[in-house]
Order: structure tokens, then sequence, then C-alpha cells
């Protein structure tokens, strides 16, 4: 299990909480476990064609906990299925709930009615856009998609049809070429998670994923297990057998939280052996060491999103910057928190000299507080962070553009929610921090004042990032407003750049670990403890020519000649 010391990086404020769309603590959290064993089974599972796991879901008769991993039995339709989950009008079509703490029932049924028909006329697009491309559907259940294009970028980005999605998903993953080249190796799989329980041997990862199966979308219809079953509804077992394989294939991931949820996710689009290719795809592709033991891919993206941030994000910057050095123990003249830097200098002093954390690049190695609240969104991939129709466009995108469409959809929020942001900060309650002229006894109660304050704007900067995104309940309100702007400066992130991002980040953060290294050999200082650092001298020393330069805005370049161009035709016409 891992420890809260082995996700310092994420944050220095262990006390944030996530916030499931519900509203209470969230089951996704950044403790992880490992281990090198572990199987799972196999049942085709789509959401279009899921399982009927009422009465009749027992199969074979025998317990989905037995010794043995039961045989995945046939698909069927589950669009008829009664339920008596409250309400069967208060689901959507995925199967999980309307309401949250967030959006009403109302509020998202009268939001259905219009997007509803949006959908409609979306996928008659599509289907036009299919003939168009000589390709055919058959049984509404695409198998080959049309040649990348700026067009098929477009249309992905408004939405591929749900009937389609894991079709879709699977076909630009390139998870057919993966399945091809390893054929078999699911059900070898399964069979030796069966051989190994029957040796007695101990599988590590099998009690937290046993415990984690039912914490999985525990509100969702089809996850949903009801007084009268006898046995798991059938999404269940196919979701164990999924994880469990999973940990066997890779063990030096195993199993970490909030893979059960992208795992649950895709079990409602596609078939189960999919499904775990999938994964696979993933957490080795899409999410490059997020889900391993060190949890370094997570601190990696984060420091790479706050790169981003200070690129992209001029004003939200400023605030985290300020939180950021507050943490650090900088607005007080006589810091409490001991640092083998003895100079004593202002935030100003510093910035005027290039010394800040933010200057050292520190904020890499030190993640500022806000990432405890954005590791999530990398984790699970937004689930539980955004409403369900958000989040699967955004897995749209996600699998045709690759992970860098994470960064561009965090910023994306990030962007909408600075407006929210500085209507918080105006309206704590601040006062006048500066010390009246000639009193000095009170110097003390200013300083402690503004430090208060700070925390105040600091806590409302959270609550917004944590809440705002799950009432993004119409994914075109990301889209339209945000991602479809060439203007937005955000929108010129491709993944080349990610790449090379993740790559000055890792490079830093080495670069840190190795200083430390030498610190330990020559100093006493316990360069380990939260209370120490690196002295900023000694790191701008070692960073002094380490700045990463983002390209140039070509996208806003583009629209901005586009833009001439055409005032340049209408004064020729004036003419």
């Amino acid at each position: 299990m891992k420890t809260s010391k082995d996700n310092n990086n994420l944050s220095q404020n262990p006390s944030w909480k996530f916030i499931n769309e519900s509203g209470e603590e969230s089951p996704i959290d950044l403790v992880k476990t490992h281990s090198l064993n572990q199987n799972r089974q196999s049942t085709e599972l789509s959401f279009i064609d899921l399982y009927y796991d009422e009465m009749s879901s027992n199969i074979d008769g025998k317990s989905p906990r037995s010794s043995q991993l039961s045989e995945p039995p046939s698909p069927m339709t589950i669009r008829t299925r009664p339920t008596s989950i409250h309400d069967p009008h208060g689901f959507d079509r995925y199967g999980f709930k309307k309401q949250s703490s967030f959006v009403s029932e109302a509020d998202y049924n009268k939001w259905w009615n219009e997007y509803s028909q949006y959908c409609e006329r979306r996928k008659h697009k599509w289907e036009v856009f299919f003939e168009k491309n000589g390709l055919a559907i058959f049984n509404d259940s695409p198998t080959e998609f049309p040649p990348e294009s700026e067009k098929l970028r477009r249309f992905i980005r408004k939405g591929i049809p749900s009937e389609w999605r894991g079709d879709a998903w699977w076909y630009f993953a390139n998870g057919k070429e993966i399945l091809d080249q390893n054929e078999g190796i699911y059900e070898k799989l399964l069979k030796k998670f069966d051989t190994l329980k029957r040796e007695g041997t101990k599988l590590t990862d099998l009690e937290t994923i046993e415990r984690d199966l039912n914490r999985t979308f525990p509100e969702n219809i089809h996850f949903h297990r009801e007084q009268f079953q006898k046995d798991e509804p059938i999404i269940i077992q196919s979701l164990r057998r999924v994880l469990i394989a999973f940990s066997l294939y890779d063990p030096h991931i195993g199993y970490c939280q909030s893979m059960n949820f992208i795992a649950g996710l895709l079990l409602l689009f596609m078939e189960e052996e999919k499904a775990f290719w999938m994964l696979v795809i993933i957490t080795s592709k899409y999410l490059p060491g997020v889900h391993s033991v060190d949890l370094e891919g997570v601190n990696v993206d984060q420091g790479v999103l706050v790169l981003c941030i200070r690129e992209y994000l001029p004003e939200l910057w400023s605030q985290i910057e300020e939180s950021y050095n507050h943490s650090k123990g900088d607005v007080h003249k006589n810091c409490s928190t001991p640092n083998l830097d003895s100079s004593n200098q202002t935030i100003q002093d510093k910035e005027d000299k290039g010394e800040t954390d933010t200057a050292s690049n520190e904020f890499l190695y030190k993640l500022p507080p806000l990432t405890l609240s954005t590791a999530s969104w990398f984790m699970s991939c937004f689930i539980g962070v955004l409403p369900i129709e958000t989040t699967l466009r955004i897995w749209d995108c996600l699998f045709y553009e690759k992970s860098h469409f994470l960064f561009k959809s965090s910023l994306a929020i990030l962007k909408l929610t600075e407006e929210e942001l500085h209507h918080r900060k105006n309206s704590s309650s601040t006062f006048a921090f500066a010390v009246p002229f000639g009193n000095t006894e009170n110097a003390d109660t200013h300083l402690n004042d503004k430090s208060n304050s700070q925390d105040e704007i600091d806590m409302k900067m959270f609550h917004v990032i944590q809440t705002f995104p799950k009432k993004l309940l119409d994914p075109n309100q990301l889209f339209e407003k945000i991602i479809f702007k060439k203007k937005i400066a955000l929108n010129s992130l491709d993944q080349e750049e990610i790449d090379h991002c993740r790559d000055f980040v890792r490079l830093q953060r080495e670069k840190y670990k190795h200083l430390q290294g030498k610190l330990r050999v020559n100093t006493s200082v316990d360069i380990h403890s939260e209370e120490s650092g690196i002295p900023a001298d000694l790191l701008n020393e070692e960073n002094s020519k380490d700045v990463y330069g983002f390209k140039k805005d070509l996208n806003a370049l583009s629209w901005n000649q586009s833009i001439k161009g055409k005032m340049r035709q209408i004064r020729g016409l004036k003419q």
C-alpha cells in the first residue's frame, strides 16, 4: 500500500480531499497498491450490448468468488432490462444517476431534451461522412473509420455516436493490432490465476481488487446488485477478471486504485478482452508511468500541467505562484521553515534576482497544492471529475489525438474557472496588509492577517477547481467556448510539445534528486525532511540554463493571418 510519504511530491498539503460527483469523498485517490500476481476472466460486455444479468445470470451455478473463475456467459441485450433501483427514469442512457450534488434531475432532463436531438443530428452526419468515404456500417457497429483528417478530428470533437464509441476507441487506439500480436494471452492469464489459486499462492493485489469492485460505480444500474440477485452482476465479474489479468500481465504496476473505474467504463462500451487490452494501452501509451508503483508518472504529468498553466493561463498562474510562495513561508521575513539559504530575502528581492522558487523550477519537484486536485483528473481520465457525457467526449478525443488532449482539456477547464476564481478572490475578506506608518508593534498581527487571508484565498481556489468541473454537464460548453477557438493560445498545444515537456520535467526532477544525493553526502541536514529544502543559490546555479520554451502559437498566428487576409479582401471590394 502506498504510504503518505510516497505522495509528498503531489502536494505540500495532504489535508485536501477529493470530492466525487455526488459530493462525497471520492474512492479515486492516490493510495497505490501493487503485486506480482492477480487474475481475471472474460465476459463480452459492451454498453449497447450489455448483459442481461438478473435472475438468470448464474450460468454455471458457481459462485463468482469460487476458486476457479467461471466461464464467461454469452452477452445479451439490456436495453429493456427491468430494474428496481428507485425510479428507472432517474438514470441516463449509460445507467448513471442523472442527479448529483451539482446537477438536479430537472436540469439534466431539460438539457437532455436538447442534447439528445443534437446527438441524432450528429449521428446522421457521421453516416453521411461514412458513405462519402465508401465505408459500410453493419449492425450499427463500424469496424473501420475514415482516414485521419482535419474533418475527422472535428467530427470526433463534436462527439462520436455512443453506440459506436467502443468500436471507435478500439480502432483509433490500434487495439486490433495489439490483440493480433497477443492472441490467446488474455485466456492464458486467467488460467494462470486459476492455477495459482489451486496452489494456494497468495495474491497481494486480490484483496484490494475485491474491495474496490463494489466501490466501482455503485449507483450505476449495471454495477448495482439487487437484493433478489443471488450472484454478482456479470459486469462486476468481468471487471474482476480484467483487473486480475492486468496485475498478472504487468506486475510493475499490478493494481492501482482508479484503474477499476477506467476498466469499468471500458466494459460499458466493449467486450471484456478488448477492455483488458485497452487498459494495457491506456497505462502504457496514453498515461505512461501514471499508475506505476512510485507514481512518478503522475508527478511528471502534473509538472507538465503546471508548466502549461504558466505558459497559457498567466492569470491563474499568478494566483498559483502567490499561493506556492506563501506555502513555502516566503511571506514572512523570518521564515519558520528551516532552509540552508540564510539570506532572508523577500519575495520581491528574490524575483529581482531571479531566485524565487518558480525561477529555479522548484515547483516541478515540490508540486503546488493545486495538483492534489488535478492529479486525480489524470489518474482516472476525468471519471468522477466531470459529468459522464463530458468525460466520454474527452475520451473520444483522447484515443484519436493521444495524451496531449488530457492536458488541453485540463487547461480548458481551468480557463473556464478563471472568471469564478477572479470573482472569489476579489470577494474575499481582504484588507490593507501594509503596516501603518510608525506602528511597529502591530507588524506581526498584520503579517498573520495576510497569511490567514492567503489561506482563505487558497481554500476558495481549491474549492472552485474541485467543484466547477462537476457542473460541466454539457460537453459543448467546454468545446465550443474553448477548444474550438483557434485564437485561444492553449489550442496550439500538441503531442510533440507534451512529449518534449515531459522529457524536460523528468530531467529537472532527476537533477533535483541528484542534488539531494550530493547534499546528503556533504551535509548533515536531512534534505528529505519536509521542513528542509535545497538552497536557492544551488538550484539556480544548476538550473540557470534550464528554461523550457514553448513553441510559438502557430494556431493563433494562423488565425490572425486569416483575419488579415479577409480584411484585405474586404478593402479590395470597397476599392
